[in-house]
């Protein structure tokens, strides 16, 4: 009996953490663009937007691997759905430097964040940085292309501390810092979806530039246990019989 019933309350455990997850990652379709970009180059992802999304988020990583010797770039974006009409939505945006300097990696700060919007889109400021007050600034790629450091083209909202391509160190997001901002996107979104691609990045560091693209965060430590609980779970039932 006793077996039973941890058998049981495993089960129950692992569909509440899968149906947690679920409900997550079901609320925003994150896709493959099959267009290639940035520095390092990479496949560049779009994430598809409607109203049913309001109120939920979701989360984007950015990673550069041995940047020197085994030092590594890395951040974290989480984006919040807060309005989404005909015309316009707003989006909460929270970027995490999460690089570790060490004594050969001794700065890596974020300049800029830039992503397109499909259809068109302006955007503007509802709230501008708000905790280290780096992402101050805000405007489109450059150019008739609208283009971002990278290689990045079609970029219509670009958020920086300095400009949409760079500057001083001393107005990016040092690492192991966080900054927040709200943005307000304009445009024709009658037909009731709108996507967000390419999601580029600035950094800079004391070892060069590089301008990753974004990409789809891994499985949280939850789904991985929620996995080995329900294998578990599977093989005391293969056992008692």
């Amino acid at each position: 009996m006793l077996i039973r019933s941890c058998s049981r309350s495993i089960l129950f455990l692992a569909a509440l953490l899968f149906g947690l997850m679920a409900s997550n990652a079901n609320a925003f379709t994150i896709y493959d663009t099959g267009v290639l970009g940035g520095n390092p180059e990479s496949s560049l992802i779009g994430v598809t937007i409607t109203g049913a999304d309001v109120g939920d988020s979701f989360d984007l990583d950015w990673a550069v691997a041995n940047v020197v010797g085994t030092e590594d770039l890395s951040a974290t974006g989480n984006f919040m759905l807060l309005a989404f009409t005909d015309d316009y939505f707003d989006l909460q945006v929270t970027i995490a430097n999460t690089t570790v300097l060490s004594s050969s990696l001794t700065n890596a700060d974020i300049l800029s964040l830039g992503f397109g919007v499909n259809p068109d889109a302006a955007a503007a400021f509802l709230m501008a940085g708000e905790e280290s007050a780096v992402f101050d600034g805000i405007d489109e790629g450059n150019g008739p292309q609208q283009t971002y450091p990278g290689g990045f083209k079609g970029i219509d909202v670009c958020v920086y501390g300095q400009g949409c391509s760079g500057g001083a160190v001393a107005e990016g997001l040092h690492a192991g810092d966080t900054d927040s901002f709200q943005v307000r996107i304009t445009g024709d979104f009658s037909g009731g979806t709108a996507d967000l691609l390419y999601f580029g990045m600035k950094f800079q560091t004391n070892v060069g530039s590089f301008e990753p693209g974004a990409l789809i965060p891994e499985p949280s430590a939850a789904l991985v246990f929620g996995l080995g609980m329900v294998a578990a779970s599977a093989r005391m039932r293969r056992t008692r019989r």
